[in-house]
């Protein structure tokens, strides 16, 4: 058995719990696109959205958790095995990448087609776009996070003190975040974009906006005050990953168990 299905076998009732999620939620949309209005059905997809979107920050927790159980467990035999570093954090990073990338999908491709039965029309390239943005820009940059965090917590086993630190730490990491968000809009503007993605929603919301005229066209509306769609933060996004991984490789090599 090699580590990545040791790893899905391991988190198998979070992936299932997540996945009773999506079922859950796809189910009670379906019945109101079916059923229902399914432009109402639409705002209530984006506003639910918004509730069950943050349930992957649970992925990198436990994944942060099950390092620090391992280490004083009877599978911390797996954590000295011949592998290297990097294969066991390859491992770890790849399970959780594979679950929130299929979760933030099936997100995604629910409200896309939500959207179509409501009217609305938009680019074909933009539900990928907003599920590359999500990955790059987010999630993988969280899973090597909570990697390198269980990590330090796991192998040096801080006392009351330091867990007082990596608390107020993670409070910082969110300050951290924030800069690298601005740093990359403001100073990396010489990065590809992409074009403002045409959407058009139907006639009913124009009038409920008080705008006459037909359909709304939110390019037509946005274009004199965007460009374009910065592609920074997926740039950003991706280096951060690599660089946390590259720490939590070394480490691995460098805990008490290597």
């Amino acid at each position: 058995m090699n580590l990545f299905t040791l790893e899905l076998r391991k988190h198998r009732l979070l992936i299932a719990g997540l996945a009773l999620l999506l079922l859950v939620w796809g189910a009670w949309l379906a019945r109101g696109v079916t059923g229902g209005d399914p432009l109402l059905t639409l705002g209530l997809a984006l506003s639910s959205l918004l509730a069950i979107a943050p349930f992957g920050v649970l992925v990198p927790i436990v994944l942060a958790r099950a390092l620090a159980g391992e280490a004083a467990g009877p599978l911390a035999f797996l954590l000295a095995s011949p592998r290297s570093g990097l294969a066991h954090v390859a491992a770890r990073f790849g399970v959780g990448f594979a679950a929130l990338g299929v979760y933030y999908a099936a997100l995604v491709a629910t409200v896309h087609w939500v959207a179509a039965a409501a009217g609305v029309r938009y680019d074909a390239w933009l539900p990928l776009a907003v599920w590359a943005y999500t990955i790059a820009g987010w999630t993988a940059p969280l899973l090597a996070l909570g990697l390198v965090y269980g990590l330090l917590v796991s192998a040096y086993r801080p006392g009351r003190g330091g867990q007082i630190v990596a608390v107020a730490a993670s409070a910082g990491v969110l300050a951290g975040w924030s800069w690298l968000g601005r740093f990359a809009l403001e100073r990396l503007g010489f990065l590809p974009q992409l074009p403002l993605p045409l959407v058009v929603l139907p006639e009913k919301v124009g009038r409920f906006l008080g705008v006459a005229g037909g359909p709304l066209d939110l390019k037509t509306a946005l274009e004199p005050l965007v460009q374009g769609v910065p592609t920074a933060p997926i740039w950003v996004g991706l280096f951060v990953t690599l660089a946390l991984l590259a720490v939590a490789a070394r480490l691995w090599e460098e805990a008490e168990w290597a």
